[in-house]
């Protein structure tokens, strides 16, 4: 055991006032954060240290952090909504350090069904995650004043900025500029009125619903790695699965009919009772949210080279995102002329990458 980790198990030791065992690092010294597994006489618990130089917790920016929001989501959680992340068992603001409930080194993530063999484990996998996440929305809604007296209680010189237009403008910008035409300006501004108020989707958003980020139980899926979580329109979430997981190293394509029991099993989870044609629009528009902001995260880059991140390369990822919103609008008539752009983006990208394949299935469904 290293200084850092005699530190960590120290100031957790203090904070929860019991001996600790040191069990070992989950994280390697390249992380972001030092995580460690620890055992009380009793149970196995999880520490978590932010390793982030700028961090600072009596600052207007430290919502900005990753563990606050992680701080955040889970103390809000255990306490209004229990059940949707590992339950918060403490932190210490000042050395930027939580302590979470362990939900077993034994339990697998959704990666292992997914890059598997079998198309029926792989299935009820993703059923189960789909419900975890419409759980996880359903009991946010109209819960966002709760979120925010936590982040008063435990920052309180933190600031929660909301949505950005500007910074979103910037975005779409910035790929119409890569790509050489300007999107429609009306659509534009529907999906940032969407985003700046999500009405009856506002909740709070995971924003990172990766395979690794989803342990497996019992047939039931467990939300962990609430660093990006904050309040917004939880449709962001509910993207992932037809866009195939854009912040995840193990990005793969699904098949249309799983997309649609992920659909059936996320709506089922939801307290909320929303008409086909509102879902399909209010998805409609997160879609291309979601893909804009992967295309300025990506394109530049991908523009050059068809750089290698986890299973799959960069250029078929972003192919694929289009392809996903080009689908999900095609029968949303205020998103009509947005359509049409990213089509000629995506044949446009088409002939310029004309040796790229799309991106694959996972392989329990080749």
């Amino acid at each position: 055991m290293n200084a850092e980790h005699q530190r960590a198990l120290a100031a957790a030791e203090h904070l929860l006032g019991i001996p600790l065992q040191h069990g070992r690092a989950l994280s390697n010294d390249e992380r972001r954060n030092l995580v460690l597994r620890a055992f009380t006489p009793s149970r196995s618990i999880i520490i978590k240290v932010t390793r982030d130089r700028s961090y600072r917790p009596r600052v207007a920016e430290a919502f900005e952090s990753g563990l606050v929001k992680e701080w955040l989501a889970t103390a809000f959680l255990a306490r209004h909504a229990p059940g949707n992340a590992p339950a918060f068992l403490g932190g210490d603001a000042e050395l930027g350090l939580i302590v979470l409930e362990d939900l077993g080194g034994s339990l697998g993530s959704l990666v292992a069904p997914l890059l598997g063999e079998s198309a029926e484990a792989a299935e009820h996998a993703l059923a189960a995650y789909a419900r975890a996440v419409g759980q996880l929305h359903g009991d946010t809604l109209h819960c966002i004043d709760r979120y925010d007296d936590f982040l008063r209680r435990d920052f309180p010189a933190a600031i929660r900025r909301p949505f950005d237009p500007e910074a979103w403008r910037t975005s779409v910008d910035k790929v119409a500029a890569l790509l050489g035409d300007a999107p429609p300006v009306d659509a534009i501004e529907a999906i940032a009125q969407r985003l700046s108020d999500p009405g009856p989707w506002l909740g709070l958003a995971h924003r990172d619903g990766c395979p690794d980020n989803v342990l497996l139980s019992n047939r039931r899926a467990h939300l962990i790695d609430y660093e990006f979580a904050a309040p917004g329109h939880v449709l962001l979430d509910a993207t992932y699965w037809r866009l195939g997981f854009p912040t995840c190293w193990c990005a793969g394509r699904l098949p249309d009919r799983v997309v649609a029991a992920m659909d059936r099993a996320y709506r089922d989870a939801l307290p909320i009772d929303v008409e086909d044609e509102d879902f399909r629009q209010e998805m409609a528009m997160l879609l291309f949210a979601r893909m804009f902001a992967s295309q300025a995260w990506l394109l530049e880059r991908a523009l050059r080279e068809d750089a290698t991140w986890g299973i799959s390369t960069n250029r078929p990822r972003l192919l694929r995102h289009l392809d996903a919103a080009i689908a999900g609008a095609e029968d949303v008539a205020i998103l009509a002329g947005l359509r049409a752009t990213a089509i000629r983006w995506r044949e446009d990208l088409g002939r310029r990458w004309p040796s790229v394949q799309p991106l694959a299935l996972y392989p329990a469904f080749r």
